[in-house]
């Protein structure tokens, strides 16, 4: 796991500063060591070393060592032909891919991945990817072809963003980075803005800035600095065609599979444990397949004073019952307050989620762990969402009244819209929205996972889209043809999933210097289960019949509870004049934000009509901007 920076042009240069600025801003990625290649002058490893002046190609790494600690671990690496690889994630299926190339006639200098994924990439050149199970982001450059292939696994855990305006592309593992480097624009995209208040996130492929894109998960990229040429293809993407439903011991031995492969580690491994069902069943498979005793295996936790929000009991009872070692910490809002400007310079881009990551990483690291396993996925892939119920129902009224011109839609869905406020309504609010799209899935799944509605977006920033980019527009599409339930799976997967969730496990997490991996999102397992009859599974019925021998009944039939923070209580008591230092007029006059709808936000939100998301949205947007921009 580690942070990677890269430039590549044959016309213009960067900085040899610039380019070291940039490598620095990812040190929390990668504490270990680093390394940057330089055009012209090799592979630099000592800051005494880096050259004045500037260069055409430079592609740098901070490495967190998890994989052959020794210094032959260090990247970039560079082949005998000048072909230069600087990589984030993990290939848990390294080892056999490993002994594939050794039969081809490969010989390999370390015990890493990356060396790995270095010698796929020239056995089978861009095709390389296909082959990899895992998570990953990286650079290469291949100057026998004059390119950067660049890639990102196929769910998108891990993140790669990158300006290719001007004559020159730049890369790195963070938004923040680019900035840190001087390569891009400090420029708000307007419309990224609007996407952030609407959804809780910035959807790729777009970001909160202006000339910097997301590469979208499941594809490549190729970049001809020669010409300036960018071609961006997908590679993967989960199927949606029906499919017979896999048994539950089919389920528990891909999953199985999954944990086993991803304990692959040269140093200490543990879990993030709630006491829900994800959770549980990751920690219960590890003690399964690595043999760990009580005394080795670790297991993290956070909780609150609040009782409505806290499953710290939960996660001791699974913790004693499976025997492990675990640390539980209490968290407060004046731990919260604390934590704000450290956890703002975090986020690489606004996101009102990630903050319970980015404590229990805390604690995880503290503890001495570097490698860490996280239930994230298994209520996308399993149903495990209201979505699946309230999604599909929303679908067939939107189906009914899309028949209507938009002339007619539009003015009603105003109307209603100014019934919800008066009422406090959220029902209202879903049917306008649903009026509002053109798309009847769509709007459907807006009205579900939307944060700031659109009458509240008009007020904040003098004007609203009457769309939003929607799951048709992520990464995984799904045709109209399938079932609205797979659809909204697929919407999950493709959309609240990549958007949202992994986006913040990864930037939280490696704030900390911890890996995070994910086994429900293993590929395969993802695609086994994707397409079939996903409307038999409403509350994980699939999962919890393939874990029946392995878990408590306490833990298969407990009701699913939401994992958040009491954010509607401290808002408006510890963490009150946080948000009044946010809204302040001076500092959201470097936002599009009106200043004086934002307070009218906030009365309301007082007054207990507007949830706590929505404020919390336009506090993150305004110390995030102070943060990074200003």
């Amino acid at each position: 796991m580690c942070g990677i920076w890269g430039f590549v042009s044959t016309s213009t240069a960067v900085a040899t500063e610039d380019a070291w600025n940039g490598l620095c801003s990812l040190t929390d990625r990668g504490p270990d060591d680093w390394g940057i290649y330089l055009e012209g002058d090799g592979k630099i490893t000592t800051e005494s070393a880096l050259p004045n002046g500037e260069v055409p190609i430079a592609l740098g790494n901070r490495r967190l060592s998890i994989l052959d600690l020794s210094a032959a671990g260090n990247q970039p690496f560079v082949t005998e032909d000048g072909v230069v690889v600087v990589y984030n994630g993990e290939i848990y299926n390294y080892r056999e891919l490993r002994e594939e190339l050794r039969a081809a006639g490969y010989s390999f200098r370390s015990d890493t991945d990356t060396e790995v994924l270095l010698r796929s990439y020239q056995e089978y050149g861009t095709d390389c990817v296909e082959r990899f199970r895992g998570m990953f982001a990286f650079g290469i450059w291949d100057p026998q072809s004059g390119t950067l292939f660049a890639a990102r696994d196929r769910l998108g855990i891990k993140p790669l963003y990158y300006d290719c305006t001007g004559q020159r592309l730049t890369f790195a593992s963070e938004v923040t980075s680019l900035l840190a480097a001087d390569t891009t624009r400090a420029e708000l995209d307007p419309r990224a803005v609007e996407q952030f208040l609407a959804l809780g996130s910035v959807p790729a492929t777009r970001t909160i800035l202006a000339d910097i894109e997301s590469l979208p998960a499941g594809s490549k990229l190729v970049y001809d600095p020669a010409t300036g040429s960018r071609e961006v293809e997908r590679y993967w993407s989960p199927s949606t065609t029906r499919k017979e439903a896999p048994t539950p011991d089919e389920v528990f031995e891909a999953l199985r599979e999954s944990v086993e492969l991803r304990l692959r580690s040269d140093v200490p491994v543990g879990a993030f444990l709630s006491g829900g069902l994800d959770s549980s069943s990751l920690v219960a498979l590890m003690r399964d397949v690595s043999g760990e005793t009580a005394a080795n295996l670790r297991t993290y936790s956070i909780d609150f004073e609040e009782t409505a929000y806290s499953e710290g009991s939960y996660a001791e009872q699974v913790a004693e019952r499976l025997g492990t070692e675990h640390t539980a910490r209490t968290i407060r809002a004046d731990d919260v307050k604390e934590e704000i400007p450290n956890i703002i310079e975090t986020m690489d881009q606004p996101t009102i989620d990630g903050i319970n990551t980015y404590f229990v990483s805390k604690i995880a690291a503290e503890d001495g762990v570097s490698v860490a396993l996280s239930g994230v996925g298994g209520d996308e892939l399993f149903c495990g969402y209201d979505t699946f119920r309230q999604v599909p129902a929303l679908y067939r009224i939107g189906r009914l009244t899309n028949s209507l011109p938009a002339w007619i839609r539009r003015p009603v869905a105003t109307l209603l819209d100014a019934v919800a406020d008066r009422r406090n309504d959220q029902r209202v609010g879903a049917l306008a929205t649903v009026l509002r799209s053109d798309d009847a899935f769509e709007g459907a799944y807006l009205a579900v996972r939307g944060i700031v509605p659109h009458r509240w977006r008009k007020r904040l920033l003098g004007s609203a889209t009457d769309s939003m980019p929607t799951p048709a527009t992520g990464p995984f599409e799904s045709p109209e043809t399938a079932s609205p339930e797979a659809r909204v799976a697929n919407a999950e997967l493709g959309w609240y999933l990549h958007n949202q969730l992994l986006k913040d496990t990864d930037m939280m997490s490696m704030a900390h210097s911890l890996e995070t991996r994910v086994p429900f999102l293993d590929s395969r397992l993802v695609s086994r289960v994707m397409g079939a009859q996903t409307e038999c599974w409403q509350g994980k019925t699939l999962l919890k019949e393939a874990l029946r021998e392995t878990l408590p009944d306490t833990i298969i039939d407990r009701e699913k509870t939401g994992f958040t923070f009491p954010f509607g209580e401290w808002l408006e008591s510890d963490l009150a004049d946080v948000v009044d230092d946010a809204l302040d007029q001076d500092r959201l006059r470097n936002t599009p934000v009106d200043h004086r709808s934002a307070r009218q936000l906030q009365t309301e939100f007082s007054r207990d009509t507007v949830h706590w998301s929505r404020l919390w949205a336009i506090v993150v947007l305004s110390l995030w901007v102070e943060e990074h921009l200003q």
